[in-house]
């Protein structure tokens, strides 16, 4: 009997399921390993998640939506801020849970303008 459980075929074997929070958080992480999205979690709220970038996700079988929120550094153009999360998210996601990617939202929700060592032009 064990050896008729270990040759089916692995869609015999039973099923997997991606729960939306692991696609949100392989999105939250993914979101800020682009070098121009800023994390504004500090002390607790990176405890709990709170603040940027945030995600949330919706699986449905083997597809997701996505939307993230993030907090991009001045001056970078938001435009290309927005299609590297949104290339990044999609393909790390896809990589790392299998699930197919059918929307990635971004949104820019704050502009984070980091202190520059150089001199200001006035």
């Amino acid at each position: 009997m064990a050896d008729a459980v270990a040759t089916a075929p692995a869609a015999d074997r039973g099923r997997t399921v991606i729960a939306d929070k692991v696609v949100e958080r392989v999105a939250s992480i993914a979101t800020s390993e682009i070098e121009a999205v800023i994390d504004t979690r500090t002390g607790w709220t990176k405890l709990v998640r709170k603040g940027l970038p945030h995600a949330e996700a919706v699986v449905a079988g083997g597809t997701s939506r996505i939307t993230v929120e993030v907090a991009a550094t001045w001056p970078t153009p938001l435009a290309q801020v927005a299609a590297q999360v949104r290339e990044h998210v999609s393909r790390q996601v896809s990589d790392i849970t299998g699930v197919t990617v059918t929307r990635v939202d971004v949104t820019v929700a704050d502009v984070v303008h980091l202190e520059a060592t150089e001199a200001r032009v006035h």
